[in-house]
């Protein structure tokens, strides 16, 4: 175990959380408890959505308590672009390389089954989260990004696997500026998506899983150590104490080796920026667009990624002009307490004006700017499983866990309850043998990271 992974205790502070209340230091009884049915190590998205169709699943009661290293929802969930948007076309490519048509299918068709869970889930429980379906649109400004484009939406239209074809439209030209107000593309790719406030749609269900479930979540109560005992069972050491549990889920994403050494390497903490852009007068209107976006300057890691708040503010993520040509500055970097060099100028100089001509005349600034703490995986898909008796993990989401973490979560709570093998996600999710066995890392040559910089 080390503490190198584990987060830092200052974390920049992300326009999700301005809202925050004292529900964010909760601690449902005052000491740890000694036991407990299950433990869940991680209060983000994957871990409360594990809890919660684990407790609201189970024929029985369950006891179940949840760690969080820092505040509630303090780590990725907490800090991420709020963008549910799938990715059903830009990786054809490389995933039928690598799985087969068939195996591509399988995680294109999974991410984008998680449109309706998402939307049912939040109208089931009445969350009020600022859900928005919407469109998404890929909007592509260099020669070599268009290219890519455009090779992988035909092989994804030659899949017959992939069901949800009829959902894309390709547009190109005129008809590509005018629908995604961006003058520079040639190329753009429109499909369903949605967006949301991502604190509160996690606040929210952990409010529930405790006052309808009796959830016990204890914040600020980082993992230092998960330790089998002779008895098969496992004990997690925290600053507050021990608790010893049948079973464990590491729902812990890029900080995982800091309580499994297995996944250092293979889920790798990798630093991003965020920012939250409004207009400079607040009494004024912004020309709201209709859209959320992903915005690719070139064939490989170069790109944003941003949502239209119903207010009309803009949440915008990226600035990896500024991040990934450097190793240092975001690889195995869990220091979200600072920016990184450039990102800041990069989001303040009118960011919104140079990309969409409706806010060429608007005025614009920053008002957030924060960074957080992704966690890449060797093979750019999330671990998912059993790795060991009693010993689970839901993590490693790559920076796109919005359309994967929901039936991932769903699945794992089923195993969880049956003690079976996990089913229903892609294979290439699963946390098998064979890839925890893997020494490939391939993160930096997907980024494109220049040798030179390393």
């Amino acid at each position: 175990m080390s503490s190198k992974f584990l987060p830092v205790d200052n974390p920049t502070k992300s326009f999700w959380h301005s809202r925050a209340d004292q529900f964010a230091k909760h601690r449902t009884t005052p000491t740890l408890p000694a036991h407990a049915d299950v433990v869940i190590i991680g209060s983000g998205y994957a871990g409360t959505t594990t809890a919660y169709y684990l407790m609201k699943g189970s024929s029985t009661p369950l006891n179940v308590t949840m760690l969080e290293a820092r505040d509630v929802c303090s780590g990725a969930t907490g800090r991420n672009g709020g963008h549910l948007k799938p990715d059903l076309y830009y990786n054809t490519l490389s995933f039928t390389d690598k799985y087969g048509e068939k195996g591509c299918a399988d995680i294109a068709n999974f991410e984008y089954a998680h449109i309706a869970a998402m939307k049912e889930l939040i109208e089931a429980e009445q969350i009020d989260c600022d859900f928005v379906l919407t469109r998404a649109v890929d909007v592509h400004l260099s020669p070599e990004a268009n290219e890519r484009c455009l090779r992988n939406y035909q092989a994804m239209m030659k899949n017959p696997y992939i069901t949800c074809k009829s959902d894309l439209q390709l547009l190109t030209g005129e008809q590509a500026k005018v629908t995604s107000k961006s003058e520079d593309t040639e190329v753009a790719v429109s499909y369903t998506a949605g967006q949301m406030w991502p604190y509160k749609l996690i606040t929210t269900i952990l409010k529930r899983l405790i006052d309808k479930y009796g959830l016990n979540l204890q914040t600020n109560t980082p993992a230092l150590s998960v330790s089998k005992l002779s008895d098969g069972k496992w004990e997690i050491v925290t600053p507050r104490g021990s608790i010893v549990t049948s079973k464990v889920v590491l729902a812990t994403n890029a900080y995982t080796a800091s309580v499994d050494s297995r996944f250092i390497d293979k889920i790798v903490p990798i630093k991003g920026i965020c920012c939250h852009i409004t207009a400079s007068n607040k009494s004024e209107r912004t020309p709201h667009l209709s859209n959320t976006y992903g915005i690719r300057n070139d064939h490989l890691a170069d790109g944003d990624y941003l949502i239209n708040r119903p207010d009309g503010s803009v949440v915008v993520g990226g600035a990896k002009k500024h991040i990934f040509p450097f190793k240092e500055r975001f690889y195995n970097n869990v220091d979200d307490s600072s920016l990184i060099d450039g990102t800041s100028d990069y989001f303040t100089d009118d960011y919104m004006q140079k990309r969409f001509y409706t806010w060429k005349n608007f005025e614009s600034k920053p008002d957030y700017i924060w960074s957080g703490i992704l966690g890449y995986t060797d093979d750019s898909l999330p671990y998912v499983g059993e790795i060991e008796p009693g010993k689970y993990i839901i993590a490693g989401f790559h920076g796109h866990g919005m359309p994967r973490v929901l039936l991932c979560a769903k699945a794992l709570a089923l195993a969880l309850e049956t003690g079976a093998e996990v089913e229903g996600i892609p294979d290439s999710f699963k946390a098998t043998p064979k890839r925890l066995a893997s020494t490939q890392n391939t993160i930096l040559k997907a980024l494109g990271t220049p040798t030179a910089k390393l």
